[in-house]
Formats: structure tokens, sequence, C-alpha cells
């Protein structure tokens, strides 16, 4: 009996299961089908993102490299203009996305046109189609077709991003034989250096000559060990600093070494590693300069005083100054050849804008050359020996990182350690004259409390503070109707040293300044520049709204220590990618 109701449902089970199997597989069926239709969805999705853009039907895409022309339209001549690219079916223009002189270089070799000075969207909007977006070339291709992209028509760009170029035409060799030598032709010979557009013969951009062409030296890895060959090379003294982007201008012609690299010792700029003569991947945005302290037109200190005479703590000046062969009968009270010691002559000045101050870059003058002091060390007790020795009252700022500007000549004294009772700078301790281990971006300065007497005087030293004019020796008349070349202004703050930075320019007023590459750096620049404290914050997108007019500056790159703000290096005036939404800012102290 038990086992007959067991078999009995055993026997209802399995017809239960034999009528859920058909519903079971319908249900596995549907749901089978839905998840093909959501991948079939998800694929159709993913080849709209990677599309992006519509692009013209008569537009194939394909894994092939596509061949295709370049040319620039709208410029002075074919060599410059804004880039366009053709194949037998479309023309078109490039995204400036991810494009620099790498890339600019490549089109300019393809074209015939020598080497490129310039890249900007300067030669205004194309029409029709954009072809090519985040172009990236090595430097070593012959054809701008050879180089990656994100393919032919796929980009996320206006027309305003339009690529332009200009491209400079190589010199012309007199001799193309490979063999020739070159210094039978130019009498100069290969590996001769200069200095170019410095402010002295020993300052400027680096050219060198080869194969009777001179041309110029890119700034990769350039450094302080480049500077010191190159101004040993010339006779110029020691090495005060070396220059990156083009800090003395554009060369021209060809860029000769790329990725030099000096251990120091080297007597000639040639002896150093580098690529090799005419391989660099640069433009001349990119070119290198260095400024040495000038040629030595006395004998050192050191051939008649060794070092160790004299670089000791509290050395008197009448210690380290060299006598007349007058013969005398005194002792230390002889009349010397120098004014170092000469009361009536200042031996000592503070320089702003050109022009002898109460506050300004610290000066000496020894062996009838003006010279620096370094800030290494440099305090308020030094600030205080400055100020007495020059009649200025007391001492309030002892100013670092050439607050005043880049002095010139050479370093005289480093590490100086007053107390503030010497009445002479020179009688505090230090390396010794001309010792040092800096360049002029270091150069100290002092702000003194200006006498009442010459109640005049305190007022201009109040103007020159706050002014946010280029360096000039003349004093702008406050009656004037128009701003100097270069004033800075901070608009749409809710402070005088809060907003959008606006810069004049004499022939199109009033412009914006791009926020490409802006930084601390660059708001520390201007908030000096225009009298207020430390920078705080630099904003980016038109923080405080959209200006008007040019964009005057772009690609902006300064270090922090420049007195004004067109003496940091950016791609040139008035040359820029940008439009009013990438106005720049900045959040200053105020004082």
């Amino acid at each position: 009996m038990v086992c007959q109701v067991a078999m009995r449902g055993q026997r209802v089970a399995e017809s239960e299961c034999r009528c859920w199997s058909p519903a079971v597989w319908v249900l596995v069926s549907l749901l089978g089908t839905l998840v093909l239709v959501a991948v079939s969805v998800v694929l159709r999705l993913g080849d709209m993102k990677i599309s992006k853009r519509a692009l013209p039907a008569d537009i194939l895409q394909t894994t092939d490299i596509i061949r295709f022309e370049v040319k620039l339209v709208n410029g002075r001549n074919r060599c410059e203009g804004r880039l366009e690219v053709l194949d037998n079916r479309s023309q078109g223009t490039v995204c400036d996305d991810h494009w620099d002189m790498v890339d600019a270089n490549v089109v300019c070799r393809q074209l015939g046109c020598g080497v490129a000075v310039h890249t900007s969207s300067y030669f205004g909007h194309g029409s029709g189609p954009i072809l090519l977006d985040n172009v990236d070339c090595t430097g070593y291709e012959t054809s701008l077709d050879q180089c990656n992209s994100l393919g032919w028509g796929i980009h996320n760009c206006y027309h305003y991003e339009d690529v332009g170029i200009t491209c400079k035409d190589a010199i012309v060799r007199t001799n193309e034989e490979p063999n020739a030598e070159p210094a039978e032709v130019s009498g100069i010979r290969d590996g001769t250096i200069r200095l170019v557009n410095g402010m002295t013969p020993c300052q400027g951009r680096v050219e060198i000559h080869h194969r009777g062409i001179w041309g110029t030296v890119c700034d990769d890895d350039w450094n302080f060990n480049n500077a010191i060959v190159v101004c040993q090379q010339l006779g110029c003294g020691r090495a005060v600093y070396a220059h990156t982007n083009s800090f003395f201008g554009y060369g021209t012609g060809r860029v000769l070494l790329d990725n030099v690299q000096c251990y120091g010792s080297e007597q000639d700029l040639t002896e150093c590693e580098s690529l090799g003569w005419g391989n660099h991947n640069c433009g001349h945005h990119e070119d290198a300069g260095v400024t040495c302290s000038g040629p030595i037109t006395v004998p050192p200190l050191e051939t008649a005083y060794p070092r160790q005479h004299w670089a000791t703590v509290n050395t008197e000046a009448t210690d380290i100054v060299p006598v007349t062969t007058q013969q005398t009968t005194t002792t230390m009270t002889t009349t010397t050849t120098t004014t170092m010691q000469t009361e009536a002559t200042p031996t000592i000045r503070l320089i702003l804008d050109d022009v002898e101050s109460c506050s300004g870059r610290v000066e000496i003058l020894y062996n009838s050359v003006w010279g620096t002091v370094c800030d290494d060390g440099w305090d308020m007790d030094n600030a205080k020996v400055v100020c007495k020795q020059l009649g200025c009252g007391q001492a309030k700022s002892a100013m670092t990182q050439a607050y005043f500007g880049y002095g010139t000549g050479p370093i005289f004294l480093d590490n100086v350690a007053c107390d503030g009772t010497e009445s002479q700078l020179i009688k505090c301790f230090h390396l010794g004259v001309g010792e040092h281990n800096c360049g002029h971006h270091e150069d100290a300065g002092v702000v003194c409390e200006v006498p009442e007497v010459p109640s005049g005087r305190a007022l201009e030293i109040t103007e020159r503070i706050t002014a946010t004019v280029i360096p000039s020796t003349t004093t702008i008349p406050t009656t004037s109707t128009e701003p100097p070349e270069g004033t800075l202004r901070l608009v749409n703050g809710q402070h005088q040293c809060e907003g959008r930075v606006e810069m004049y320019s004499g022939e199109s007023g009033w412009g914006t300044v791009c926020d490409d590459a802006w930084d601390i750096s660059d708001a520390e620049v201007v908030c000096r520049q225009v009298g207020c404290g430390v920078a705080m914050v630099a904003p980016k997108e038109a923080y405080f709204g959209r200006g008007t007019g040019r964009i005057l500056m772009d690609n902006l790159k300064c270090i922090g220590t420049e007195p004004y703000l067109q003496n940091c290096s950016h791609i040139g005036w008035d040359v820029h990618n940008c439009d009013h939404s990438e106005d720049a800012g900045v959040t200053c102290s105020v004082l």
C-alpha cells in the first residue's frame, strides 16, 4: 500500500515537470533575445561615440593610411597661413588640439619652406569639414600623413581652433658638397659661436656657425653647465644665467644643435654631447640663450691677492683694495686708486627703473664697474647697513629674488652677513669680492624709509613702486591721456588687487591674456607689477567675466621673479589660439 502511494506521487511530480518544461524554455529564449538586443544597442552607441561628429557621406572611414596634400592659405606667401589638407574627395582644416612646433616643422619641411617659427590660429577661421585632430608627429616624418591622429574626419573641434603656421625659408648654402670646407668660403671656423639680441656682447641668443651658415641651439636639456662653456668660449667671464624659451627673441635659419649636454669643463660647445649637426625636433620658440658676467677688463683679484687673504670674517676694506705704488710714510691711510674708499664718491646705490633712489636693486662699485649683490643670506641687518650708508633713513624691507629686476654685469658679493652696525656694506662678512654661486635672478634689493627733507623724493618713490609701466629713464607725466605700453589693470574683482588681467597696447588699446599655461608664477608677476601683495590664486576660464577687444598674450611662462609681465616668455605679441572664455585672472593680497 505504501509503495503504491509512493509510485502515484512520483507520477504526479513527473507530470507537473512535463507541464512546466515548455514554459521555462520560452522564458529562457525571451531572456536570451533581450540580452542580444541590449548588446547590439550598446555596440551601436559605441560606434556613435567614436564617430562623435557626423561625417560627410563622401568620406569613407577605412583602416588604410589616407594620403593627402597640405597647403597654407590666407597668409602673405605660400609658406605662411592656415593649414588645410586635401585628398581627391575633400578639403578641410586641422584642429589645434595637441598641435605643437614639432608637427608644424613636418608641414614646413613637406612644403619645402624651411622650419616653423610660429603656430597659431592667427590666419582666420576656415570653412568646410575639420579633417584632422590630435595630430602627433615625432618630427622625423617627411609628410603630415605619416603622423598619428584620431583619423580622417574625426574631431571634437570648431573652426576657431584651426591651425595656422608660419615657416621660415632655410638659408641657401653657398656650397652643397658634403665634403666642402666651409672655412675656406666664409673664413669662419665651424663651431664658432656668437650671442645675438642681448643688451651686451656677452648676453643674448646663442648662435653657432656650421658649413657657411649661422643657426641656433634648441633649449632641450639646456642648463647652466652649457652656459658656462659658452661664456668661456667667448671670453665673457662667468655664466650668470642659462635662458630658454627664446628669451632673446626668435632666431632664423636652421636649428643646428639640440639636446646639448656639457659638463662645464669643455673649451668649445661642439665638444659637448648633442644629437649632431641639424638633428632636432624644435622650433625657434625654443632658442637657447645665455647671460655672462662680461669680459674681465682688469686682472682678477686672485692674481694679486690670494683668496685666503680677503675671504675672511669681517675683512676690512683696506685689506682688499689695491693701493697705488706711490711711496708714502703713513700706514693704512694710503691714497687708493679705486673709489671703494673715497667717501665723496658713492660706492653703493639702489636702482629702481634705471634711476638711483632710496629703494631698489643693490649695486656696488668696484674697480670702476658696477655690479650686484646676491640674495643668499640677505636680511634686514644687511638692509639697515645699505640704507645707513646711503643716508636713506631706516630700512623697511630686504627684498630678494630680483624683486627690482635683473641687474647686469658681475655679481660682486654673496652670503653677506652684517650685524647692522657696520658703516659700509663692504665691511660686512661675505665670501669675497666676485665670489658667488648666483645668477641675476637672485639680485638683492632694499626698501628704505625716505628722509623727510627732500619732500619731492618721497612722492617720486611711491609713484615708481606702484607704477605698472615698462622700465624707462623718463618719468611719464601724470596728465597723459593714454597709459604707457604694457600697463596692467585688474577688472571685475571685489577689490583693486583682484580681477581679470588686462594689458594696454598702443595699437589696439586694452586687451586680455589667455589662460593657456597660466599659473601662480604668472600671477606673482602681475601682483607685483600692479603694486599689490603676494599672489594667492591664478583663476582661469574667464573667472572674472569675459573681456573684450584683442587677446594680447598667450602661453605665458613666467619664472615669478620678472618685474613686468612682458619680460616673461610667451609665444608672441597678439599671437594666440584662444577666445575670451579663456581670459586669465589673479587674486592678490592687499597691501
